[in-house]
């Protein structure tokens, strides 16, 4: 019996060994599948990590872009804004004005219709042209400016500003830029010589030559509205006539022929020996 058991023992204990011999090697079968699997794990998210990185850079890079436009737009929120109260204001400037030249233009088609119906009176009409004559306008001598004669120099390395400049200088030098060909210029230095200067003795002729800078610029409302200044605040001015005339001629070129032909007749009937009246008559023999 006891050598049964002893075999018993023995062969349980050789069992036990194998069964230990067999899990070491399982264990170190799961090690090296853990191990391979583990480097393969790291090896796999390395791009994942990177293109996790990358993706968090390009999303910075959005939101600075977006913060960027967004001041954008605020700003150029604010600049459209600005610029459409200056506009409304402008606009409604402009409106009261083309009111008045509407009103004004109403009462000379009225005036001509008068004078069309009511017969000439004998003796009257030479009298009625000598004052109706102003003296022809000259071409355009305004006033002579005094100029300085200024010896040559060497050219300042500043520009002078039309602020630094006397009211002779400042008007000699928009027209001058005018006679140039350099209109854009031209007009921003008469606008500006009228607000430092509104009422020298250039003013009339400045309004004339900026409502020439428009015309010029094709911008014909403008114009009409600049040639009114002239003949409203200087009604006895030498550049009445011209003024006149020119408010004819841009309503022609807006394709308003009623209003061009009103002007046009009004120039004749004020001053019938001027060289605008000529001018004026060849135009109205031309229209229909």
């Amino acid at each position: 019996l006891n050598t049964d058991i002893r075999g018993q023992l023995e062969d349980l204990k050789k069992r036990t060994a194998d069964l230990r011999k067999e899990v070491g090697e399982l264990n170190g079968e799961v090690r090296s599948k853990v191990g391979y699997l583990e480097k393969e794990m790291e090896t796999s998210s390395q791009p994942m990590r990177r293109h996790q990185a990358d993706l968090g850079a390009r999303v910075d890079k959005l939101q600075m872009d977006v913060q960027a436009l967004m001041g954008r737009f605020e700003e150029g929120k604010y600049f459209a804004e600005k610029n459409f109260q200056e506009t409304k204001v402008l606009r409604e400037s402009h409106q009261t004005k083309l009111e008045d030249l509407d009103k004004r233009i109403g009462d000379m088609k009225k005036s001509l219709e008068a004078a069309e119906r009511k017969p000439e009176v004998p003796g009257k009409e030479k009298e009625a042209e000598k004052e109706s004559t102003p003296e022809k306008p000259s071409v355009e001598t305004p006033s002579k400016p005094e100029v300085a004669k200024v010896p040559p120099a060497k050219i300042p390395e500043k520009p002078v500003t039309t602020a630094a400049l006397s009211p002779d200088d400042a008007y000699k030098k928009a027209y001058d830029l005018y006679n140039k060909g350099s209109i854009p210029e031209a007009r921003e230095e008469f606008k500006r010589f009228l607000e430092a200067n509104p009422k020298s003795k250039f003013s009339e002729n400045a309004h004339f030559w900026l409502g020439e800078c428009y015309f010029s610029e094709k911008k014909y409302d403008e114009a009409i509205l600049e040639f009114d200044e002239v003949i409203k605040k200087f009604p006895k001015g030498n550049k009445v006539p011209d003024a006149l005339y020119r408010q004819g001629m841009a309503f022609l070129e807006m394709k308003d022929t009623m209003n061009a032909k009103l002007i046009f007749k009004e120039v004749v009937k004020r001053y019938p020996k001027s060289d605008q009246a000529t001018r004026a008559r060849k135009k109205l023999q031309e229209l229909p």
